[in-house]
């Protein structure tokens, strides 16, 4: 499957007009795609009858999502509404709506199969800057620039030694179930310990968001900023089991970052 397309609408101010564009950007990336399914998102079942969603979908649009019946979309797509509690997978390639957004919402459409598309409309313009951050999304207002040069990726991680390990350790980790397996935790406890020996740091969360952007489940990836953050926070440097191989581990590492 391609990459997902990530597009956020920005400046939202928890206006429902966004989301009506929402749909707009949603139904031409189901055209552009070729997807046939699309998952209007919601924090709660509530979000459709209790806040400003009925005004901004109009009566007929609102009623057909809140009885749970799909949408037809002018590209032929069919449009159905989920919560986020309600929702557990995508049974085929889909574009998920994210409506009201928080950062929540988001990990939980990053650990979803099945994921062709995401637009997400935040609740408020800094509710997700995690996702935003990790994934460096398409924003809505720049995507028909002609000859505008396209944002670089940001580093999530600034230091290439931990980089490297970070990799080797996707690299034969399984990152398929949201709880990570006690042999990928020994492990990744011992990656760490070795760069704390080697005074070597990073912000926690930054290994969390790379880890998602790399392919980590969010729930596998905020074990990762746990143990992290507790083996950078060291006050001293921590001793290491069989020094030796820890020493041939850290100089694989090193070696990486000059090719």
């Amino acid at each position: 499957m391609t990459a997902v397309q990530r597009v956020l609408l920005p400046d939202t101010n928890q206006s429902p007009v966004h989301v009506i564009k929402g749909i707009q950007v949603a139904n031409d990336l189901c055209r552009e795609l070729g997807i046939a399914d699309v998952i209007f998102l919601i924090p709660t079942k509530d979000s459709l009858t209790s806040g400003p969603l009925h005004n901004a979908l109009g009566a007929d649009l609102h009623n057909s999502l809140e009885k749970g019946k799909p949408v037809k979309l002018p590209c032929g797509a069919r449009m159905r509404c989920e919560a986020v509690t309600t929702l557990k997978w995508l049974s085929s390639p889909s574009v998920v709506i994210a409506v009201f957004a928080g950062q929540n919402m988001m990990d939980k459409i990053d650990s979803l199969q099945n994921l062709a598309a995401v637009v997400a409309v935040p609740w408020t313009p800094d509710a997700i800057e995690g996702w935003v951050k990790t994934w460096s999304p398409k924003v809505l207002g720049e995507l028909t620039k002609p000859g505008k040069p396209a944002k670089a990726k940001p580093k999530l991680i600034a230091d290439p030694v931990v980089e490297q390990a970070m990799k080797s350790l996707t690299t034969v980790a399984n990152r398929a179930n949201n709880t990570m397996h006690p042999a990928d935790e020994d492990y990744a406890k011992r990656i760490f310990r070795i760069l704390r020996a080697h005074n070597h740091g990073e912000p926690a969360e930054n290994i969390k968001l790379w880890a998602i952007s790399n392919g980590w489940l969010p729930k596998t990836a905020a074990r990762l900023e746990v143990l992290a953050e507790k083996a950078f926070g060291l006050s001293t440097k921590p001793k290491l089991d069989n020094p030796e191989q820890a020493a041939q581990l850290y100089k694989r590492w090193s070696d990486a970052t000059m090719s």
